[in-house]
């Protein structure tokens, strides 16, 4: 009699856990969507380990030697135990869950009206004028011109609302500038990279940790003496780099025989080419000087900048420039002492030493 007592209860266990498992079953077939999926989800936990645990009680009372007369007081303790940490944990979800969570999918139903409700972080480019229009114009005529100020400062919530005490970061670390201008194979070969080592060797800088803000103003790097908005389009310049990038690159490397056209810039301009290899810039590169700033597919914009600011990019005479940098000036006392009358006082770089470049006119 016990055994036949401890075979129905054996079976009862195993169906009560097929049953558990058959409601499991029923309750995933009839979610559709996610909203519907975060309601059933504590039941749909609850059953799959009642299931579990009933059909495993069961088929070890059944299974074991003698099984069918064991006692099943201590399954019943174990139950119980399971019982009260599903509900324990289920009662911690519901108070951590937000009630409108899993209205729309795996989202609160009312983040999009608290974000509207929310002062915005980033105050934007017209924000920073009402105080800084001198900065501003300077910004909006230059190569970071499409670069919001916030990039760099970093929010302006707060500096808006009290600008005498709530500072913003004044970037001017050399890291500052490689996050966006470091050479990275992963970036397209127009956009303005630098390996520092070659670049600092370039324009003479005998210490390689120095701050890029030693030659270039975050709000104008470049001086353009025009705004880059109305230089002249350009058709598509191709540069080596474009395609060969990265510090492993070889400049010296010759080009094969069977290598792919590429632009270049003696191909439309030859005779001011021709002119530019007998003069003492011939190492330079155009596009060093003549900037070029990919706008499409097929053109950019390309500056002639001749603003003595961007000439002493490579030539302003310091103590950061090796003994091998380019010649260096004294600016702006060297137009002073050069100067033979007012009119002269005016006069760029390019005005008197036009010969140490390449003559001007004739082409395009």
């Amino acid at each position: 009699m016990a055994k036949g007592n401890g075979a129905s209860r054996a079976l009862f266990f195993i169906g009560l856990g097929i049953a558990a498992a058959i409601g499991v079953v029923a309750l995933l077939r009839t979610i559709s969507d996610a909203g519907q999926a975060q309601r059933v989800v504590p039941v749909v936990v609850l059953l799959a380990a009642a299931a579990l645990t009933l059909i495993t009680v069961g088929l070890r009372g059944a299974l074991r030697p003698g099984g069918a007369g064991a006692s099943y007081r201590h399954s019943t303790r174990l139950l119980v135990l399971i019982g009260v940490i599903l509900l324990v944990g289920l009662v911690a979800r519901h108070l951590a869950i937000p009630e409108t969570y899993g209205q729309r999918g795996a989202f609160r139903g009312t983040a999009a009206r608290e974000a509207r409700q929310r002062a915005p972080r980033h105050q934007g480019e017209q924000a920073c004028r009402e105080c800084h229009d001198e900065e501003a114009k300077l910004h909006a005529k230059d190569a970071h011109s499409h670069v919001q100020c916030e990039t760099c400062h970093g929010e302006g919530r707060r500096h808006v609302k009290d600008p005498d005490t709530a500072k913003l970061a004044k970037p001017g670390a050399q890291a500052d500038c490689l996050g966006c201008h470091q050479m990275l194979p992963a970036r397209p070969g127009p956009f303005p990279q630098i390996v520092v080592e070659e670049h600092y060797r370039f324009v003479g800088v005998k210490d390689t940790t120095e701050p890029c803000t030693r030659c270039h103003s975050p709000h104008e790097p470049l001086y353009m003496d025009r705004d880059l908005r109305t230089a002249r389009l350009h058709p598509l310049i191709h540069r080596c780099r474009d395609c060969h990038q990265g510090p492993t690159r070889n400049p010296a490397m010759v080009r094969p025989a069977d290598h792919p056209a590429i632009f270049e810039c003696r191909y439309c301009h030859s005779a001011l080419a021709s002119d530019f290899a007998k003069r003492p810039h011939a190492k330079v590169r155009c596009t060093t000087c003549h900037v070029f700033f990919r706008t499409s597919e097929f053109a950019g914009r390309i500056i002639r900048d001749a603003d003595p600011r961007f000439c002493l990019l490579c030539h302003k005479a310091g103590e950061f420039r090796s003994e091998n940098a380019p010649p260096g000036i004294a600016w702006p006392s060297h137009r002073e002492d050069m100067s033979q009358g007012p009119e002269d006082k005016a006069k760029r770089c390019v005005d008197c030493h036009r010969d140490r470049i390449h003559i001007t006119g004739g082409q395009p």
